[in-house]
């Protein structure tokens, strides 16, 4: 009897087709990548806009004002990131609701863009959930145990009928693909025009509250 040599790969061959998965891994990384960024997009504005329908229900249901508070130049790395919800009491005056928001890493509010993120723009003044009636606590509304800076906030205000204080201020947040310091936005990903390719709007419609999405 008489064994029949064990066929095997030879050394041109492993390099082939090692050479292949390269080449496959190199096409498919990037879809992958690019699959990951939009689902972390969809998923920063689906958080966003729950949470203007979690103000706006918050306002109708109290008969009260509620605001959605965006944190901006706050110096964290959560800036251009973090939203939270605030509630107007009656001789309490205003508290947050619920915790902080994070919008997911690599997904910023377009600040370099103001007139696609009006929300930045427009703001209370002085900033209300800071120093209010006496009987507040102050500051009713923290970061990290952190006092909200004077210039680290932009918000809106819900009013009792849904609707937004000032109605006829254009009230949209931008999201993209991004990182934001010191109020600018350096884009992950740019078009032929500087501008990116990918984004989510959420616009709040002045007279109704009711959120408006828009995606390319």
């Amino acid at each position: 009897m008489h064994r029949s040599p064990r066929s095997a790969f030879s050394l041109p061959e492993l390099l082939t087709v090692i050479a292949l998965l390269a080449i496959v891994m190199a096409l498919v990384t990037p879809a992958v990548t690019g699959m990951g960024r939009a689902s972390a997009l969809a998923v920063g504005g689906n958080t966003v806009a729950n949470l203007v329908t979690t103000a706006r229900q918050r306002a109708i249901s109290g008969n009260t004002m509620t605001a959605l508070i965006l944190l901006t130049d706050q110096g964290s790395d959560a800036d251009y990131r973090a939203l939270a919800v605030a509630e107007y009491t009656p001789g309490r005056g205003w508290s947050q609701v619920g915790k902080w928001e994070v919008l997911p890493v690599g997904i910023s509010v377009d600040a370099s863009n103001l007139t696609a993120s009006s929300f930045l723009t427009h703001s209370p003044q002085p900033f209300p959930f800071i120093n209010g009636i006496p009987k507040q606590e102050n500051p009713p509304v923290l970061y990290l145990q952190e006092s909200i800076r004077e210039n680290g906030y932009a918000a809106r205000i819900f009013l009792p009928n849904g609707g937004l204080q000032n109605p006829e201020y254009a009230a949209q947040i931008r999201l993209v693909e991004g990182v934001t310091s010191e109020g600018q936005t350096q884009y992950t990903h740019t078009d032929g025009n500087g501008q990116p390719p990918n984004y989510y709007d959420v616009a709040i419609v002045g007279a109704t509250g009711l959120a408006k999405i828009n995606r390319p």
